[in-house]
């Protein structure tokens, strides 16, 4: 077991220098998993990812051409804006964009229709 005065240490230092053993001390004090602590704690730089003559976004493939630049000038709009999507939020919006929303469309009329 590692002593709350090592961990302590530890927390003074950049997570790149911790050891395992710090780790699975972290994760021991805060009762998870030590993959699940080191993916809450480390920081990962956020790549927008955009290929063109692939139609892909974050790796996720549009094969509609028109949706393709659709749903990319909506996400990149977004990604100005600071939101950092991953594949599954790409997959996610393409299945918004692409299958019938029926609690949306009632919400738009409720928005957006005349009232009497």
């Amino acid at each position: 077991m590692i002593s709350a005065s090592t961990l302590s240490n530890a927390f003074n230092k950049p997570v790149i220098t911790w050891s395992i053993s710090i780790l699975n001390g972290l994760a021991a004090a805060t009762f998870d998993d030590p993959a699940k602590v080191l993916e809450e704690i480390q920081t990962r730089p956020f790549k927008y990812v955009v290929d063109e003559e692939k139609q892909t976004i974050q790796g996720f493939h549009i094969e509609n051409p028109q949706l393709f630049w659709t749903i990319e000038s909506a996400v990149h709009s977004s990604v100005m804006e600071g939101w950092q999507p991953t594949k599954a939020d790409i997959m996610d919006t393409y299945r918004v964009a692409t299958e019938y929303q029926p609690k949306m469309e009632n919400n738009f009329k409720q928005i957006f229709s005349e009232k009497s």
